[in-house]
């Protein structure tokens, strides 16, 4: 029987044993190359744009059935458009001679059907089995160019809608109020050019800056806002009241805020002036009967919600309808101008005061018990028995007519139930001043 073999094994070598470390460590490894095989984004590697190597996703993504009908291709020129390609040509060779770094890019790639695919590309120099290549990794980023190229449009769209309206229209910056866009009328109504504006922040626009960051603040808010007056000022000065209609929107991809301006600086005045003739007595300047009843009545509410006390006056001159006829109605009017003058240097800045008609009067007094309300009525009734009216003018005869008033003086009462009801206590109170004497004052029971 032939003993077995006591020849000891001979022992490996430091470089098999690191050998087989090195087989043991890659069978522990994913398999890359089918990790890049599968890949969802494409890539590809070539020299001179010589095809070496390309994975499904890129045939498919350039509408190739296979990979290797990429490789077949001599070059890759048909796979760049024919303006691109020049451009192709000079960032390839600055790469692989080191003159430019790798960089994300966008460009146009052509399908094997000759239509377009916009691409997310970017490119690195890598070792080729001993010789340097360009790797390219690529995807498809069609539709974003297509939303980004509608919202560009969308945009132009947009401005060009903007530049007809009849309005001035500015587009702002929510987080900093930088400009955007102006429209012409924008231009004309701040008296600037479009480029200088667009320089500038929409605070510049407002009177007040405060009124601007309560606008921005009411934007966020609530989104749009409608009808609202701000104080505005064009670049050479002018102070303007605008009408602001505003919304949020995105503009060039930012949030931002859209204002649309209606100058109604001459509508105000023409309100102001209309509302001065209607509720003002032409002859006096004071409040005419309606304006005086409406402001009586809401001081009236005012008084009872909170309680507090409110007093009436009723004044009525003594002896005008002599003035009349021995002087003329001329002079009968520069009386009563006379008179309220100095009534209205009598009363306090809270008291209000109205002519009713002819030589009658009234006043409201806010706040103003009857005690109160009595002191004041008769400061007033002897600064214009003291201040005679000295008439002039042309088609009155010069004259110092002296004038004296009675005055009746009623406080608010639980039994009032209309400002009617007030004045009504006041005036028995002014005939009781008539009927004693006149140029006095009697306070209503």
């Amino acid at each position: 029987m032939k003993k077995p073999s006591t020849k000891p094994a001979a022992k490996s070598t430091p470089a098999e044993r690191r050998a087989r470390q090195k087989r043991r460590a890659e069978d522990r490894l994913p398999d890359y190359r089918d990790l890049i095989e599968n890949a969802v984004q494409g890539i590809l590697v070539h020299r001179n744009f010589k095809p070496l190597y390309a994975n499904r996703a890129f045939a498919r993504l350039f509408g190739y059935d296979k990979a290797a009908e990429i490789l077949a291709l001599p070059l890759i020129r048909p796979l760049v458009p024919d303006d691109l390609w020049p451009r192709i040509e000079e960032d390839y060779d600055a790469l692989i001679h080191g003159r430019r770094q790798s960089a994300p890019m966008r460009l146009r790639g052509l399908r094997r059907d000759g239509s377009e695919v916009w691409l997310a590309a970017d490119e690195r120099v890598i070792d080729w089995h001993g010789t340097p290549a360009v790797q390219i990794n690529v995807a498809d980023v069609s539709e974003q160019v297509a939303m980004l190229a509608e919202l560009v449009n969308a945009e132009q769209r947009l401005r060009a809608i903007l530049e007809v309206l009849p309005y001035p229209i500015y587009i702002t910056r929510r987080r900093d109020g930088q400009l955007l866009f102006v429209n012409r009328k924008t231009c004309l109504l701040f008296q600037k050019g479009a480029s200088q504006l667009l320089r500038g922040k929409s605070i510049d626009f407002f009177v007040d800056a405060k009124e601007r960051d309560d606008l921005a603040t009411l934007l966020e808010t609530i989104g749009d806002i409608r009808d609202v007056e701000i104080r505005m000022k064009t670049a050479p000065g002018r102070l303007f009241t605008a009408e602001v209609a505003a919304i949020r929107i995105d503009y060039g991809r930012e949030p931002a805020f859209l204002v649309a301006l209606n100058d109604i600086s001459q509508r105000k005045q023409l309100e102001a002036e209309l509302f001065h003739e209607a509720s003002t007595d032409a002859l006096t300047g004071i409040s005419n009967r309606r304006y005086f009843m409406a402001q009586a009545e809401q001081e009236l509410r005012r008084s009872r919600r909170f309680a507090r006390d409110l007093s009436v006056m009723m004044i009525d001159l003594d002896h005008f309808k002599p003035v009349n006829d021995q002087y003329g109605h001329a002079t009968g009017d520069a009386v009563l101008q006379g008179v309220v003058k100095a009534a209205l240097e009598s009363l306090r800045q809270s008291d209000f005061i109205g002519r009713l008609g002819g030589e009658e009067f009234a006043v409201i007094l806010p706040e103003t018990a009857l005690t109160a309300a009595k002191d004041v009525a008769e400061r007033l009734r002897q600064h214009i028995a003291e201040r005679p009216v000295v008439t002039t003018g042309e088609g009155v005869a010069r004259a110092a007519i002296s004038s004296t008033v009675s005055v009746g003086v009623a406080e608010l009462a639980p039994q009032d139930q209309s400002i009617d009801d007030l004045l009504g206590r006041a005036d028995k109170a002014l005939y009781r001043a008539k009927n004693q004497g006149r140029n006095r004052v009697e306070t209503a029971g």
